[in-house]
């Protein structure tokens, strides 16, 4: 091979190798995404936001189903396809496992039996940050049921990452032992919403009531979260009616972490304000995304 023809295949290499590493990020719309995990494969739906432009930071919300469900599901209840474009946020809506059932590993609720979830969390959000301009500063996760424990789990043991958290009818921890067993004492300062209805008879809202799961009720999870960073539970929370909810807050602790529960008073285990079959759930009196995504807007990474 003469000299002039390797120069020639050398720079067409180049250039070949210089386009790859440098390729157009993807339009808007939504795309079924694989990855492994610890020698599973694993999936989710993501959407990327019409007007996505990748100059510009751009927050990222991961969106957990709860136990049974699926991603598809959850998308479908909040229309969270539209929810991305008008909010203008990039979503990633995991699948949980085994299928066929389909859940998280909180920790304290262990149902999935899966080892992986949180390692697949982080695995979603290097690749969105690998090939997205992401907001370092605005990457937040929330659930329903089984999705929000794991929501709460993620916000303990990756508070160094997560700029809030929120879930809606769920919990930290179950009686066990005479004591609790709880997810961990969140190891960085992670801002948390909280959103549960009184009629809630799959995840009680207060232990006691009539509800399939005895775990730590709403103001015990919410409590919870306070006390561990260093904010007042009782009395000095402040409490306020909002159409047919109660807002409990508590204040901001020292390094930015605030945390916020939601409660309806006729709100039961459907997602507040989800489309389902029947038409819209109205009985709440609350939207759940509108109060999730106004909490997250409110509250990046300090």
């Amino acid at each position: 091979m003469n000299s002039h023809l390797s120069r020639v295949l050398i720079g067409a290499f180049a250039i070949s190798l210089a386009a790859c590493s440098h390729s157009e990020p993807r339009t808007a719309g939504r795309y079924t995404e694989k990855i492994t995990v610890a020698g599973k494969t694993r999936d989710y739906i993501l959407h990327i936001p019409k007007g996505y432009d990748h100059t510009k930071p751009t927050p990222v919300v991961i969106a957990l189903h709860g136990l049974s469900s699926t991603a598809t599901q959850f998308e479908s209840v909040l229309r969270l396809g539209e929810e991305c474009n008008k909010g203008g946020f990039i979503l990633a809506i995991p699948n949980g496992l085994p299928e066929g059932l389909r859940g998280w590993n909180a920790g304290f609720f262990k149902i999935s039996g899966e080892k992986s979830d949180v390692d697949f969390m982080k695995t979603i959000l290097d690749k969105l940050e690998g090939e997205f301009n992401i907001d370092k500063k605005r990457e937040y996760v929330f659930g329903h049921s089984n999705g929000a424990m794991m929501s709460y789990y993620l916000g303990s043991v990756m508070g160094d990452r997560l700029a809030a958290v929120a879930g809606i009818s769920g919990s930290v921890g179950l009686p066990a032992n005479g004591g609790l067993d709880t997810i961990p004492a969140p190891k960085s300062p992670v801002s948390v919403l909280l959103l549960h209805g009184k009629a809630d008879n799959v995840v009680v809202y207060k232990r006691g009531m009539k509800a399939m799961l005895q775990s730590m009720g709403a103001d015990e999870s919410a409590e919870w979260w306070a006390k561990n960073f260093g904010l007042t539970a009782k009395p000095d929370a402040v409490e306020y009616k909002k159409d047919q909810a109660t807002i409990r807050q508590f204040g901001k602790s020292e390094k930015g972490a605030e945390v916020t529960l939601i409660t309806s008073e006729n709100g039961t285990h459907e997602i507040f304000g989800g489309w389902y079959g029947a038409g819209r759930e109205l009985k709440s009196g609350i939207i759940a995304w509108d109060e999730i995504w106004k909490f997250f807007q409110e509250h990046p990474k300090a």
